[in-house]
């Protein structure tokens, strides 16, 4: 993909997010040519959804049991 164009990503998390993290770390230093639009977190609460907010990317939870 070019500089112009970069891929749009949902994470899907379930716990710290740690390679969440990782990517939005090598998306931000232009590493990796990504834009983070949203993440989404099967259990409420998540570090992974703190991590999210604080990088500004909409964090979403889903109750997959109902």
């Amino acid at each position: 993909m070019t500089a112009e164009r970069k891929c749009r990503l949902v994470v899907l998390i379930s716990g710290r997010g740690s390679n969440l993290q990782a990517i939005l770390d090598q998306a931000a230093s232009g590493e990796l040519p990504v834009e983070v639009a949203a993440v989404i977190s099967n259990r409420p609460g998540v570090q992974g959804l703190e991590r999210a907010r604080q990088a500004g990317v909409p964090a979403l939870e889903l109750d997959h049991k109902n």
